[in-house]
């Protein structure tokens, strides 16, 4: 196994690189989307996604651009929703 920092050769059990001190493996486990995290950032918070970024952009970088995106997804609804009732508003006068 290489460092995907440094390219050196490591052991694949390694956690952190012995050459450059980067964390190669996170330590605790898998690292998925959460979509509990997700799903409240859909319906409800998308402010949770943002902070949930950049709190797992090191440990967690799948379940950090997950949360990120749901954020811009949840947004995007948001800004539609506004630009579809201002139109609205325009066409009943």
């Amino acid at each position: 196994m290489y460092c995907t920092n440094c390219g050196e050769h490591i052991s694949e059990h390694a956690e952190i690189c012995i050459h450059c001190g980067v964390r190669v493996k996170n330590a605790s486990g898998e690292d998925k989307p959460n979509w509990g995290v997700n799903i409240i950032t859909l319906c409800c918070v998308p402010l949770v996604g943002l902070i949930m970024f950049f709190i797992w952009k090191d440990e967690k970088p799948v379940a950090a651009k997950s949360a990120l995106t749901f954020f811009f997804i949840n947004i995007g609804i948001i800004v539609l929703f506004y630009i579809a009732m201002f139109i609205i508003g325009l066409a009943s006068n």
